[in-house]
């Protein structure tokens, strides 16, 4: 193995479970596997690391999924490497903001698209990325390489060995394991396999978003019947509109950059939660959406409604209100950005089936970097925010390896979305669950900021117009269109205003942060 020789150093945050059919024995053997060169096809975990030699050569890779957080910023004066964009922003001097990064977060709804972040010079390392780092700059990237699909269609049982494989190495700890469920399949799914392992005392969590019926109060509502199921300990928390604004500037801080997602504060309440209960690790469902197509966006797109997968992810009234915002020149410059990364998902695509893709092909490529991996990094800085280890079963033990193998057709059935998983593990699920539909994890912005949070929503928008107009080039006029679609309760309007709020929060931390390094803020 690389670096293995005395004097080796490593900075090693993650797990890994397996490497080349062994069990590591501790954080320093886990390092050095997960710094192999061939360490995306021998080592399954979640890993971010950087080592290297005495001779002041470091590598610096990450897992092939993003399971873990990595950033690098680069600079004239060095380079430098963080698990978080917060200690990067100021190590070099105060990082520029980037306007263009902002736009594409706002026309996107999701991230900065083109691979970098909302601050100058710094970025995530993209997921299973390999760097090389001497005398102060980056000398090598190397990306790992879409693999080939492996032919035919998964049986049911390798599906099942799959994801009870992954489960018995999310047991693997001294520390105290709990479980988050929210009544979904996913959960309830990993629930039933951990009461057939006879785990005892489980603690679990859930949030109880109001208006949405999703989360647990009683694992009764589970369908589940079982001796084991009835030792487990469960708490929930309710979560209301205030909730989602008073949570949301720690939640901002945790994360680094401003966000879409209303989710958010809520993991940050399932954060505490899980912290409340004596929870080190917990185990989550994250991943199994992007793998088996289960959000109900997925439908009309499996069902052929698209021809360019722009169009998917770009609907006309949000590029009309986003335009609005932001002008028609940083509106088509997000757009040409969004354009080239779903060409490079469409490279990627057709690396890894050998052929054309289709217009699904592109979209299941590109979820897995623009959806997934910041879920990921939501679930890991709010989680290790309250010193909490999250663990995905659906991310390992091979069982992403088999999802790309199921054609379309396999995924989504009519109005049924994740139909492999409901067929492959029926017997172990209540009938429910065959048909039950998703309830996405994330706040319904459009009800409650239309309700009572309203009055307070439109002041903060007010107040903040002139600053982001100054600061991040949003327009007053179109701010008070938002502001105007908003009070009507129109849908886009609602996500914007979300993210834009988180936005307000983002500009508060640097403004702290800059006070505290005594530091000018860049404009």
């Amino acid at each position: 193995m690389p670096f293995a020789g005395p004097g080796a150093v490593f900075a090693f945050n993650g797990e890994v479970y397996r490497a080349d059919g062994q069990v590591p024995e501790g954080g320093f053997d886990e390092a050095r596997w997960a710094s192999e060169p061939d360490a995306a096809a021998a080592v399954d975990g979640m890993y971010a690391v950087v080592g290297g030699p005495p001779d002041g050569t470091l590598r610096a890779v990450r897992d092939p999924l993003g399971i873990k957080p990595l950033y690098l910023r680069e600079s004239p004066d060095g380079v430098a490497v963080a698990s978080e964009v917060g200690p990067l922003v100021d190590v070099f001097g105060r990082a520029p903001v980037r306007l263009a990064a902002f736009a594409q977060f706002l026309l996107s709804g999701r991230r900065v698209v083109d691979g970098g972040s909302f601050f100058e010079g710094i970025r995530a390392v993209g997921p299973g990325e390999r760097l090389t780092l001497r005398d102060g700059r980056v000398t090598q990237s190397v990306l790992t390489r879409p693999a080939p699909r492996a032919p035919g269609i998964p049986e049911a049982a390798e599906l099942r060995t799959a994801l009870e494989t992954a489960v018995d190495r999310m047991l693997l700890t001294d520390r105290r394991v709990g479980l988050a469920v929210s009544g979904g399949l996913d959960s309830t799914l990993v629930a039933r396999l951990l009461a057939r392992r006879g785990i005892r005392d489980l603690p679990t969590v859930s949030v109880l978003p109001q208006d949405t019926g999703d989360g647990v109060r009683d694992l009764s509502d589970l369908g589940l019947s079982d001796d084991v199921i009835g030792t487990w300990q469960h708490r929930s928390t309710s979560f209301g509109p205030a909730d989602l604004l008073a949570g949301l500037p720690d939640a901002v801080r945790s994360l680094g950059e401003p966000v879409a997602m209303s989710s958010l504060p809520m993991y940050r309440a399932l954060a505490k939660l899980a912290r409340a209960a004596g929870i080190t690790v917990l185990l989550v469902g994250e991943g199994a959406d992007e793998l088996f197509a289960g959000y109900h966006r997925y439908r009309p797109l499996y069902a052929g409604a698209f021809t360019d997968p722009v169009d998917f992810y770009l609907p006309y009234e949000r590029l009309e209100l986003v335009t609005a915002l932001l002008g028609e020149d940083a509106c088509a410059a997000a757009t040409g950005a969004l354009r080239r990364a779903i060409g490079r998902s469409r490279e990627a695509a057709a690396q890894r089936h050998g052929v054309e893709p289709t217009v699904v092909d592109v979209v299941r490529e590109h979820e897995y970097e623009h959806s997934l991996e910041p879920l990921l990094r939501r679930t890991d800085h709010l989680l290790m925010a309250e010193g909490i280890e999250g663990r995905t079963p659906f991310l390992h033990g091979g069982v992403p390896e088999l999802a790309r193998r199921y054609p379309a057709r396999s995924l989504v059935r009519g109005s049924q979305t994740k139909a492999v998983l409901r067929e492959a593990f029926a017997d172990l699920l209540p009938p429910s669950y065959r048909v039950q539909p998703k309830l996405p994890f994330r706040a319904p912005v459009r009800q409650w900021l239309r309700g009572g949070l309203l009055p307070r929503v439109d002041r903060t928008l007010a107040d903040a117009t002139e600053s982001l107009h100054q600061r991040l080039g949003v327009r007053p006029s179109g701010m008070l269109l938002l502001r105007e679609r908003l009070a009507a309760g129109d849908a886009v309007a609602s996500t914007l205003a979300f993210a834009l709020l988180s936005t307000v929060e983002w500009l508060h931390w640097l403004d702290d942060s800059a006070a505290r390094s005594e530091v000018p803020v860049s404009a």
